[in-house]
């Protein structure tokens, strides 16, 4: 595939002709492979609001370091600045272009450490590039083209935006305090980050061996070049250790505070935002594509940020979360997927519970958490790419889909708990078939405890570091002694003598499907609250009718028990509980 370019740019590099071929195309930059002198060099073309200053800054530092031998393409003519674009024209390096993602991430994190190395001298000579500062100074940074900072400028972008400018505006806000507040100005200082398409970075024989497109270079941390680098290293926390690793190996463990990384990411595409909203939007340029394409980025970092934690922590040595599982197929079975939805929901569920949130009323006064949308784009995202034909029903962003299969999603069941700090809350998913249920996944990550089910396997409980053991209701008989919990509490009021009340606790449902009570009379909540735990019951051996004597989740909850009092117990609470065609206990 060839393309064309215009006689300016020809004339100023001094090119043999017009004719280009892409190489590599992303949003700052485009690579083209030319020719000049009868031989190829790599043509770099940025947009407008990479000034010439900046970019001229960058070359001055790769002429330096091609000239101490680091692995990096030398310039042969430019920076120039063409109709808005400035090019430059680097001597072309013989090699092969990875696919996403690299092939060999810890190689990556040596060749990243390699350039770190080479790039330190240099730099200190040199000074601060143009235009640039710390990442954790990309609210208050005067931008280029008018001289506004980015929490100027917010207010007004969010009247602009609505809904999606006001979550980027919390976002950037977060972000920045939470920096700030860590006092990162003491952490060790580099200068050079590897935010680079695959198409620019070259294999050369078997071991990454030189880049093209590098962004030199601005004061920023070594660990925040980690972050943005390891791009390169996703989709997987073993891909993401071995990166980190392999950095480690060649340039020492010596990175700051890791639990900083995934903000750190979330400030790098903010301070790419800052740029287009004060160079760009705040003189009347439209950028909605460039605030979609951000917007799915800080969105997929829900995912990945914390995911980069958990990998650094391990390939230091750090203490860790729970990492989760390789990434599963569409060809999985959907209990793996249910599994490995659970696993990454962990994640990121528990770095945001680590390090505490705010918490906000919806319309229905229930309490929601930035953690709670961010676990349910994240699941989202995911049965997205590994199940796009089916629905979905979540407790944050509603129903999307239809058809015969839908996963029910409450990323976060006990939000209030989840806000103060207690470990008591869950991650629960369901998986319905033409209106039955078939998988449960519910996950308590800081407990360490998960509990499953499909339909006719069982019903199953592992906590973290154990065995995994079948779980069991009870085998009581009689409702005289029978141990039956209700909620809210005047629901007890409708219980028979001769039942006795277990001491309170967070979820009954976790004792009933262990055997410690007997039974659980719920009025209250969601299809979400009670999708997983009626197929986990009823996988122990229980049964569950809902208030019209059906089995659905849709109805405020209903009787979960033990087979050996339902009956019993449904006959004694009278109406609303009227088993209808649906027998108790079926599906």
């Amino acid at each position: 595939m060839t393309a064309s370019i215009g006689p300016e740019v020809v004339s100023a590099l001094g090119l043999d002709g017009p004719e280009v071929e892409p190489i590599a195309g992303g949003r700052v930059s485009k690579v083209w492979r030319a020719q000049r002198d009868g031989g190829p060099v790599a043509l770099r073309q940025s947009p407008a609001f990479r000034l010439l200053p900046e970019v001229r800054y960058e070359c001055d530092l790769l002429r330096t370091l091609a000239g101490m031998g680091a692995p990096v393409a030398a310039i042969d003519v430019g920076p120039t600045l063409i109709d808005g674009s400035v090019w430059v024209a680097f001597e072309w390096i013989d090699g092969a272009h990875p696919a996403v993602p690299v092939e060999d991430p810890s190689g990556y994190g040596r060749l990243l450490a390699e350039l770190h190395e080479h790039t330190a001298e240099p730099v200190q000579q040199l000074g601060q590039r143009p235009g640039w500062g710390r990442l954790d100074e990309f609210l208050t940074l005067p931008r280029p083209g008018g001289g506004r900072t980015m929490a100027e400028v917010l207010p007004e972008f969010e009247r602009a935006f609505g809904d999606a400018g006001a979550w980027l505006r919390r976002q950037a806000e977060e972000v920045h305090e939470r920096l700030a507040a860590a006092s990162i100005a003491s952490y060790p200082q580099v200068i050079a980050h590897g935010d680079f398409a695959p198409g620019q970075v070259l294999l050369r024989g078997d071991r990454l061996g030189a880049v093209i497109d590098w962004d030199f270079a601005h004061l920023d941390l070594r660990l925040a070049d980690l972050a943005i680098a390891a791009s390169m290293a996703r989709p997987t926390v073993a891909r993401a250790a071995a990166f980190v690793r392999g950095y480690v190996e060649a340039a020492g463990p010596d990175l700051g505070d890791l639990d900083l990384l995934a903000d750190l990411r979330r400030a790098f595409h903010l301070n790419n935002l800052g740029n287009h909203l004060c160079a760009r939007w705040a003189n009347g340029a439209d950028i909605t594509p460039q605030v979609a394409m951000l917007t799915e980025r800080l969105e997929r970092d829900q995912w990945w940020g914390p995911t980069l934690v958990a990998a650094a922590k391990d390939a230091t040595g750090a203490p860790s979360v729970r990492p989760p599982s390789a990434p599963i197929t569409r060809q999985a079975s959907d209990l793996e997927l249910a599994h490995e939805l659970a696993d990454r929901a962990a994640v990121v569920a528990r770095h945001y519970f680590e390090r505490g949130v705010a918490t906000e009323t919806k319309a229905d006064a229930s309490p929601v958490t930035e953690a709670d949308r961010a676990v349910e784009r994240l699941l989202r995202g995911a049965l997205a790419e590994l199940r796009p034909d089916d629905g979905i029903l979540g407790e944050e962003l509603g129903a999307q889909g239809t058809g015969d299969r839908t996963w029910i999603l409450d990323p976060i069941d006990g939000t209030g708990a989840f806000a103060h700090g207690d470990p008591n809350w869950r991650v629960q998913i369901a998986l319905e078939i033409a209106g039955e249920l078939k998988v449960a996944v519910v996950d308590a990550p800081a407990l360490g405890v998960r509990w499953w089910a499909s339909a006719g396997s069982g019903a199953y409980e592992r906590k973290e570091g154990g065995p995994t053991r079948p779980v069991r209701v009870s085998e009581m008989a009689t409702l005289d002694g029978a141990l039956v919990a209700a909620h809210p509490a005047p629901v007890a009021n409708r219980l028979p003598a001769g039942t006795r009340r277990p001491a309170r606790t967070r979820l009954p449902l976790i004792e009933l499907v262990r055997g410690e009570i007997d039974a659980f009379l719920v009025d209250c909540c969601h299809p979400w609250d009670h999708a997983p735990w009626i197929l986990l019951v009823r996988e122990a051996g229980g049964a569950f009718t809902d208030h019209r004597g059906g089995t659905s989740p849709n109805h405020r909850g209903g009787l979960y028990s033990n087979r050996g009092i339902h009956q019993a117990l449904l006959a004694a609470l009278q109406p609303p509980f009227t088993p209808g065609r649906h027998q108790a206990g079926t599906s």
